[in-house]
């Protein structure tokens, strides 16, 4: 399994292209911008996108989706409690901020459990609301790609429309229990293990009563 990071948006979103290096075939996980940059690197690497995959659906790591989604012919998955969010109407401050941007009904509504396969790899959804009503942690191997759910010693943002802290704190419980170490691949700034949150994220000591 390979990982490309891309810096992606106003915000500094990352974008994840994880595939199979046999198989060259990939998903793309949370397209926030700049589509093009998004679209050469799977050209570089002569990649078929199968999926396109979303955390969640705030609007910087969506508005790359519907270029990504025509160029590519890939299916588009989304939290099924994040629906809403895909809406323009629906970005409230940051609708300025999404002025080209064309709305996709996905193929595939995630929940807990949901599984989609591309190549040899199968990522898998784990519902961890909290950041948003349907954030979800995608596992792919032995990486979690946790969206605005967990950073590196931090935990996404509560006070926005269907963020929920006390929801927040039973995800990171939940995550924290997980058996053995992953990487942690969040949806900003740097990566981090899961044994490295479990000892140092004081969010993640919070939920765990520590």
């Amino acid at each position: 399994m390979k990982v490309m990071q891309l810096t992606v948006g106003v915000v500094g979103t990352n974008c994840y292209i994880v595939y199979d290096e046999a198989t060259r075939e990939a998903a793309v996980i949370d397209p926030g911008d700049n589509a093009k940059s998004i679209l050469h690197a799977v050209a570089e690497e002569k990649l078929t996108v199968k999926y396109v995959l979303l955390t969640h659906a705030h609007f910087d790591h969506i508005l790359a989706v519907h270029d990504v989604l025509e160029a590519t012919r890939a299916q588009f998955v989304c939290p099924e409690a994040d629906t809403w969010l895909l809406s323009r109407d629906n970005m409230g401050q940051f609708r300025s901020l999404a002025r080209s941007y064309v709305q996709d009904t996905p193929d595939i509504l995630a929940g807990e459990g949901t599984a989609v396969t591309f190549g040899g790899l199968t990522a898998v959804y784990m519902s961890t609301p909290g950041h948003t009503p349907g954030s979800s942690v995608i596992r792919i191997g032995d990486c979690l790609f946790t969206g605005d759910t967990l950073f590196r010693h931090e935990c996404g943002r509560c006070d926005l429309e269907g963020g929920d802290f006390s929801a927040m704190l039973r995800s990171l419980k939940r995550l924290s229990e997980l058996e053995g170490d992953y990487k942690v691949l969040p949806g900003h700034e740097g990566i981090s293990t899961l044994d490295e949150e479990r000892a140092a994220n004081p969010y993640m000591l919070q939920a765990r009563g520590r």
